[in-house]
Order: C-alpha cells, then structure tokens, then sequence
C-alpha cells in the first residue's frame, strides 16, 4: 500500500460527504466515549490514522492536558494534522508494516483510537499486536469502522470503495474473531446519522494478558 489515493484526497478530505453523515458522528461518539472514561485527568492518545487530524482536534477542545500522537501513512494527510494540531506528535508511516514501537515506546499509551481505517490495513492481526505493544496494560481502545453485514452494506461499500482503495470492511462477527485474540471487547456501539447510511460498528476494547 501507499498513500497516493489520499495524498490526492487530502486537500478535499474535510469536504468530502461522508463527514457529515459517517467521519464526523463517529468523531464525536469516540471523543464522548474518551470524555466518559477519564473525565478531567490527562491522558496519553495514539489516533491511528489520523487523516487531518479532525479527531485530535475534537478531543483537545473538550479535554486539556492530553498528550496527542498520530499516525498515517499519507504524507499530504500528516501534513495537514500537523497545521491543525501542531503540538502533536505526528508520523508518516504505514501501521501495516511498521512496528509501532519505532516511534511510541511500549505500554505508554492511555488510549488508542481508530476510526475507519483499519478496512484498509491487509496485515490487520499485525496491525493489532503492534497496537497491543504500545498500549498500557489498564488502556482502552476505541476502534469505529464501516462494517458489511447485510446485503444493502454490501452494495452502499462497494460504491464507498471506488472513491478511495480497496478495503476489506469485517462484519461485526468477523471483527470480534479477529480482535479477540489479543484484545477482550468491553462493549459495542453503533453510529447511525441517517437511516441510507450504512452499518458503522465501535468497539471498545482492553488487552488480554
């Protein structure tokens, strides 16, 4: 993979449809979930792929004294989360092939999110045990995604998919296989802006021993 298809997007990201009805009420559904869990206490947060940087954004207007990392594999992207949120520690890398602990040390981070783009990880088991490293061990992680489980998500992603790359959007079911492995799921949200939208699945998770 590499990050021409949203280097191309990146000047047009924050315009782009889909944040009214799906990027952006799951922003707000995540960032209301961190708010719940640690009320005013400062907090370390690795937003993995953080596009423009619109969620830590979000969560530095709500909360102060959080410590912000982000990672994407779009330079264009990084770029631009850099000019929003300039006192982050951003990186441009793919989390599909790079270790997470090049750049974050191991179970330093009190939260992880990742919103809508672990579709378009292929190595997704690697992508999780490399979150699992820099996670602490009481941390929590907040991952939101589209999610095909019905015939109508088929159709609607399959659309979704020719604006952007090919993705691979997990069923709830095939999701929690997945993650279970290395993480146990707290518990389950859904995010539904209208009633076209598609199926968009959260998942809020700590690790296993």
């Amino acid at each position: 993979m590499n990050g021409c298809v949203w280097d191309k997007l990146a000047a047009k990201y924050d315009r782009l449809w889909v944040q009214k009805y799906s990027l952006g009420p799951t922003r707000t559904k995540v960032a209301s979930l961190l708010s719940e869990r640690f009320g005013g206490r400062g907090f370390a947060l690795l937003d993995a792929g953080c596009a423009t940087g619109q969620l830590l954004h979000e969560i530095k207007k709500r909360q102060e004294g959080v410590l912000l990392f982000g990672i994407d594999r779009s330079g264009e992207m990084i770029g631009r989360a850099k000019e929003r949120e300039p006192q982050a520690n951003l990186f441009c890398a793919d989390l599909g092939s790079r270790d997470l602990t090049s750049y974050i040390s191991e179970n330093s981070l009190d939260a992880i999110t990742c919103c809508h783009s672990f579709p378009y990880y292929r190595n997704k088991k690697a992508v999780l045990a490399s979150l699992k490293k820099v996670l602490k061990d009481d941390g929590v992680m907040i991952f939101a995604q589209a999610s095909i489980n019905n015939m109508y998500d088929r159709l609607v992603m399959a659309a979704v998919e020719k604006t952007a790359e090919p993705a691979e959007y997990l069923s709830r079911k095939d999701f929690r296989r997945l993650a279970e492995a290395e993480f146990s799921i707290l518990s389950e949200f859904a995010v539904k802006e209208r009633f076209y939208m598609p199926s968009i699945c959260g998942f809020v998770m700590v690790k296993r021993p």
